[in-house]
């Protein structure tokens, strides 16, 4: 069975969301939405909105509060929709997961 790259990164995380009650999804229109390419459609629903939500427009905020999350035992899983908006948030990880 041959799988697109969306449908293996869904089935990753609803393995692991299903095996680790710490595992988080947490990013730009994941909640509800699914992602911006449904890459996490349906998880909310199947998890509730504790475990997989929406973060606010903040590409550093998202990262800096998935190393908090980290640094108190969850296991994040964030969204950054695109490559472009990813360079904002290396300074946390540079910075702070360092």
């Amino acid at each position: 069975m041959q799988m697109t790259m969306i449908q293996a990164l869904r089935s990753a995380m609803d393995v692991m969301l299903a095996r680790d009650d710490n595992v988080v999804i947490y990013g730009q229109d994941v909640g509800y939405f699914g992602g911006v390419f449904r890459c996490t459609d349906g998880l909310q629903k199947k998890y509730g909105k504790t475990r997989v939500f929406d973060a606010p427009i903040s590409e550093g905020g998202i990262v800096g509060t998935a190393i908090g999350m980290a640094a108190y035992g969850l296991r994040p899983v964030v969204e950054v929709q695109f490559a472009d908006y990813f360079y904002p948030a290396c300074d946390q990880i540079v910075s702070e997961a360092a």
